[in-house]
């Protein structure tokens, strides 16, 4: 399992991203009687953990990916049980998906020599000016 999360984890040179072999294995059964036994040691552990995943990533990554943590601790905190806390992140995770597939479709279309969507989508209200 170590060699594979190796393998995944090269940064834009292809060199591996060693901060990522300073963490230890993942043990889902330790993390799983953790959360049991003290689910406050299991938040912090589990803030430590993806703390440490994001600031490993490269610079240009970092400020999105704290908020892409930022919006599913929200939501952890919004939502009432489990299921619907997972039923909504993954919803947040299938809408940029959709959006992703729009934007490859339209870039796509557009190299092919057509004309790009984006028009369609700009805005033809009136603007208004308010006096003071």
């Amino acid at each position: 399992m170590k060699e594979n999360r190796n393998n995944n984890n090269q940064s834009e040179t292809g060199s591996t991203n060693k901060s990522l072999d300073k963490l230890p294995e993942f043990n889902f059964d330790e993390w799983r009687e953790l959360h049991r036994n003290d689910p406050a040691a299991f938040e912090k552990k589990r803030e430590l953990w993806l703390d440490t995943i994001i600031n490993s990533a490269p610079t240009k990554y970092q400020h999105r990916l704290h908020g892409l943590m930022f919006k599913v601790n929200t939501i952890r905190r919004q939502e009432k049980n489990p299921l619907q806390t997972c039923v909504k992140i993954s919803d947040m995770m299938m809408d940029s998906l959709s959006d992703l597939g729009f934007f490859l479709g339209d870039l796509s279309y557009t190299l092919q020599g057509g004309e790009s969507d984006i028009k369609s989508h700009e805005s033809t209200a009136k603007i208004l000016e308010f006096v003071r």
